[in-house]
């Protein structure tokens, strides 16, 4: 029922933002949405793109980003045969990412962003199972197993897909992105602007880091700013590639992504953030751990450090779906970083 309760609380928030936000051009140090990710451990194979806003940064201007999003999740159903599967996933995923972004122009921007993934046993499962106890939440068969342990174990009649028992780190993939600004609407408070990204093979597919193939990603963004808040809607094609090492049951090519974030400026320096992200699918398996579309829900806040630098927090639960993680945590520092030589342009 309290999920349900949160979905209305977000409906709410974001329809009120959009009827009846004052539309200046003011929100406080602005740098866009939540810096959220999915830590499914079947979605960290992908092209994963961090949640970005329209406008751009000017021409000469740097961004430097650099976030953690840390992860638990269960699913355990040992049991699962009647559906044809086996079906064991107990880890806490870390996911560090950083994201280099520059200015080409006054309406084009480029970036970088590279990964660091770890998957281990963690130490967050008492904290959730009293957490769970205290609300009276069902602890989904938590209390059947030891706490912290590994577990990534999926295998169906037609044969084992992943068997990890050991905890794994490394590098994850890299991404090339760019936005292409396409208009600044409304008194220049709404921006919108395309976001092309590629997906380079660098990680390791046996750890589930990626899928040892290209991906590529073209989002629509749009954002638009007012006296005390900040709209940013991120709504994403998807091309993904098959995995080198999935032949146990089909996959779906082509996905549809979306983020959905408000942000209301409480004081010159600190905004509140509500965020709802999520995506559809690339598994067709006949089970419902793999196949549910993707949805978390995203509470958190932002604090300008000074003009040139902020901090954000966030903590994440899923949503209607068994596709995300249980809950995470979500740390970034976002810095500009001054202006390339010779542009004549800065923040």
């Amino acid at each position: 029922m309290w999920k349900y309760f949160f979905a209305i609380v977000f409906i709410y928030v974001f329809s009120a933002g959009l009827l009846f936000g004052s539309d200046s051009s003011r929100v406080g140090n602005n740098k866009g949405p939540l810096l959220t990710n999915n830590l499914y451990p079947f979605y960290l194979p992908f092209i994963n793109l961090l949640p970005e806003n329209a406008k751009p940064l000017g021409q000469g201007n740097i961004r430097l980003s650099i976030s953690n999003n840390y992860g638990n999740t269960f699913r355990l159903d040992g049991d699962g045969m009647a559906d044809n599967f086996l079906f064991d996933v107990d880890t806490e995923s870390s996911r560090t990412a950083i994201n280099f972004d520059v200015g080409v122009t006054n309406k084009i921007d480029i970036g970088l962003e590279a990964t660091y993934l770890i998957q281990y046993g963690g130490i967050f499962d008492s904290i959730i199972q009293k957490f769970h106890n205290f609300f009276g939440v069902p602890n989904a068969g938590r209390n059947e197993v030891e706490n912290n342990q590994f577990a990534l174990n999926v295998e169906n009649k037609n044969g084992i897909w992943i068997d990890m028992n050991k905890p794994v780190s490394g590098f994850g993939d890299i991404t090339l992105k760019a936005k292409f600004n396409l208009g600044d609407l409304l008194k220049k408070s709404l921006y919108l602007s395309l976001q092309p990204a590629v997906k380079i093979p660098v990680g390791n597919s046996d750890y589930l880091f990626s899928s040892g193939k290209f991906d590529f990603a073209l989002n629509l963004l749009a954002e638009k700013t007012g006296n005390n808040y900040g709209l940013y809607i991120n709504l994403g094609w998807l091309h993904l590639s098959k995995p080198e090492n999935l032949y146990i049951f089909e996959f779906t090519k082509d996905l549809f992504s979306y983020v959905l974030s408000y942000e209301w400026l409480v004081e010159e320096d600190w905004s509140i953030y509500i965020q709802a992200d999520g995506s559809s699918s690339p598994y067709k398996s006949g089970y419902h751990l793999l196949d549910d579309n993707s949805c978390t829900i995203n509470l958190g806040f932002k604090y300008k450090l000074n003009e040139n630098s902020l901090i954000q927090f966030a903590f994440s639960e899923e949503l209607f779906t068994f596709a995300a993680t249980d809950v995470s945590i979500i740390l970034a520092l976002i810095f500009n970083i001054g202006s390339i030589p010779g542009t004549g342009h800065g923040k």
